[in-house]
């Protein structure tokens, strides 16, 4: 008898998550516990920032850690290339993927080649794919070629928040501008039945993580870049991280994407938006879902405030970019090729959104905002 996809509820996540100042000086005994030859995937700077804690720590438990540098985009062929000199050695069985997005995605990449155990240390809290079984291959154009996804999700993840501390503001920001939105689309993938990334429908406590990932932000955002401006980890700084990094991953793999996600699909289009950070377009594009689901005055005044507050874009013009019909039209397009459309209340047009974006540059133009260069 086959199952219903309709009719099953799934939930994944990593198998371990560590969180706190100083949390890499558990590499060694995570590590021990999943392998015997690990090897670390990242590129040059992040090695001279990680390798100390990382070699120390697994050298206490009687284990080497090569080193295989990351350069330039996630492609096929250097995935490829990285494969090839760890066989070269002996054969890792554990991934150490460290990092941002790139160092994370290419630790991924290899340890699905391998067949090897994968453990994630991010360098920032830039997104949230730390957690999620999911990476990105892009071709030699530096275009997204496809999403990939691993035969599991992550089996430890080691977040050690007086590293994050010291990355740059910028990077914390598009992480708030990425994990904002889980909760708005999330409750639109529920609305419309849709599928989560494992391929079943939602969970209770998928919605309630998605709940908590919102208040936590909402709550610790802006102290939370006052902690890292003083360089210091505070409870702020803490709460937030887990939001950005955990709660985040957990939300959108096991609730789905929406409107603000699709957006991406048309903003990169526009040279000068696909230069910033994947977080900053989201931010902007929950602005326009927002717009698509006809909020209230008021509500959409308090999402301006909030991204302000936080240096999130509430405009194109946040982006330094016309809103000409041009412009409208281009986003709109590929916002149209996005397959998370389906997860809406009504179907949509590019007219919609060109609509949808017109208002917004209209409402953001009734208060003070700023350029991204600015923020």
């Amino acid at each position: 008898m086959s199952a219903n996809p309709q009719a099953i509820r799934a939930f994944g996540a990593a198998h371990r998550y560590y969180q706190g100042p100083g949390a890499l000086g558990l590499v060694g005994d995570v590590v021990s516990r999943l392998g015997r030859r690990p090897v670390l995937v990242c590129d040059a700077i992040v090695a001279g920032l990680l390798r100390p804690a990382v070699d120390a720590g697994c050298s206490a438990q009687g284990m080497a850690v090569p080193w295989l540098e990351v350069r330039g985009d996630v492609t096929r062929a250097m995935v490829q290339g990285l494969v090839r000199q760890a066989r070269g050695t002996d054969a890792p069985d554990v991934v150490l993927a460290a990092g941002g997005g790139k160092g994370v995605d290419a630790g991924k990449a290899v340890s699905r080649e391998l067949g090897a155990r994968l453990v994630v240390l991010p360098t920032s809290a830039s997104n949230d794919g730390p957690c999620s079984e999911s990476f990105v291959y892009y071709d030699d154009e530096h275009r997204m070629e496809s999403v990939e996804h691993l035969p599991r999700n992550p089996d430890a993840v080691i977040v050690d928040t007086e590293v994050l501390v010291r990355a740059p503001r910028a990077l914390l920001v598009s992480g708030i501008g990425d994990a904002l939105c889980k909760l708005y689309e999330g409750e639109q993938a529920r609305r419309a039945h849709g599928l989560n990334l494992f391929g079943g429908r939602n969970t209770l406590a998928a919605a309630q993580l998605s709940i908590a990932c919102e208040r936590a932000i909402r709550e610790h955002a802006v102290p939370g870049l006052a902690a890292l401006q003083a360089g210091s980890p505070d409870m702020h700084f803490e709460h937030l991280t887990e939001a950005l990094v955990l709660l985040a991953g957990l939300a959108f793999e096991n609730s789905g994407l929406s409107i603000a996600h699709s957006m991406t699909r048309g903003l990169t289009r526009v040279p000068r938006i696909a230069a910033t950070l994947h977080g900053q377009q989201v931010g902007y594009g929950l602005l326009v879902q927002f717009m698509l689901e006809r909020r209230p005055q008021d509500f959409m005044q308090q999402q301006l405030d909030f991204h302000r507050a936080v240096g999130l874009a509430t405009s194109l013009q946040g982006f330094d970019v016309p809103a000409t019909d041009d412009v409208l039209r281009t986003i709109a397009d590929g916002a149209m090729t996005a397959p998370h459309l389906k997860h809406f209340e009504r179907p949509l047009s590019a007219s919609d959104f060109v609509a949808a974006m017109r208002g917004l540059e209209a409402l953001a133009d009734r208060s003070p905002s700023q350029s991204l260069e600015n923020a």
